[in-house]
């Protein structure tokens, strides 16, 4: 019989793993925040998405040639140039998942908390560099290019004033991601050393007027991305949802949203304990050509 009061599994683990994912709901949080998403999305069942594009038709001739500007007469009625929001590409968001073990030796070798607790921040920060590096990659993938610029202040200037043609709202909230080295050549360490952090790796800086830069060495040394506020969505699987009643039996912790879910086991067959983290996150541009890239001259 077991004995009152004893203290056993998941006693003391459970507290670890419910700060494990409350960081990682907080650093995900202030991230958004920065990056101006309000309101995340959450995909109980399914897991497609589609995205967007702009499609600009200008006015054309009986022939099908486009009308020159230039060619319109005085006094004569100006062809109408068509918009249109079309489809683009779909893309999904699937389950990533991490596992680790450490053995009953380890934890005597070290303590706990470096082989358990420890080694699971570890994943967390992979989890992070996981989402970071999908959400760049998305950036890169169809980009209309600005061209080469001579630095930092005219790609703030020029994706300000492409972006506010681009979505005919000059007060969209244009936000540009920079490389920490090009933002330390123009701005100094000093200032980058005072910026906000906003967590996944990521820096935002302040105090720029009508643009928000923001530091991530995901962005190759010389180039910049830039996009609006209103273009960045976060999506996810609900680890609330259908996939939750594979684990009837386990206890899933997760955080409130159901970013991200975590499964503590303590294995008696070969006395390790088992980490077990899975989640579906996926931070995109919604319109595909929403996205602008550019070039940072090289010095002199």
């Amino acid at each position: 019989m077991v004995a009152d009061n004893i203290i056993k599994t998941p006693d003391m683990g459970e507290v670890e793993a419910i700060d494990f994912v409350n960081k990682f709901g907080y650093s995900l949080n202030k991230l958004r925040e920065a990056l101006g998403i309000t309101r995340p999305q959450p995909m109980k069942q399914g897991n497609k998405i589609q995205l967007w594009k702009f499609n600009v038709d200008g006015p054309k001739d009986s022939d099908g040639k486009d009308i020159d500007p230039a060619s319109i007469g005085e006094g004569e009625d100006i062809p109408l140039t068509h918009v249109s929001r079309v489809k683009d590409r779909l893309i999904e968001v699937a389950f990533k998942k991490w596992r680790k073990a450490v053995t009953l030796e380890e934890v005597q070798r070290v303590g706990y908390d470096m082989a358990v607790n420890q080694s699971d921040k570890q994943v967390l920060l992979s989890i992070q560099k996981s989402v970071r590096k999908d959400f760049f990659d998305n950036l890169a993938t169809a980009p209309t290019d600005l061209g080469e610029v001579s630095g930092l202040q005219e790609a703030f200037g020029k994706s300000w004033g492409k972006l506010g043609n681009i979505f005919d709202d000059e007060d969209a909230g244009t936000i540009v991601f920079i490389n920490p080295e090009d933002a330390g050549d123009y701005l100094g360490t000093a200032v980058i050393q005072n910026g906000q952090s906003v967590g996944f790796g990521m820096t935002l800086l302040e105090g720029f007027t009508n643009v928000t830069p923001v530091i991530n060495n995901s962005v190759p040394k010389g180039s910049f991305y830039a996009t609006v506020k209103d273009n960045l969505n976060l999506q996810y699987i609900d680890v609330h949802g259908e996939s939750s009643k594979l684990f009837a039996n386990k206890q899933v912790i997760s955080d409130e949203l159901g970013l991200i879910g975590l499964v503590r086991d303590d294995n008696t067959s070969n006395l390790t304990n088992q980490s077990t983290v899975f989640g579906g996150i996926t931070l995109f541009a919604e319109v595909t050509d929403g996205v602008i890239k550019g070039t940072l001259a090289k010095k002199a």
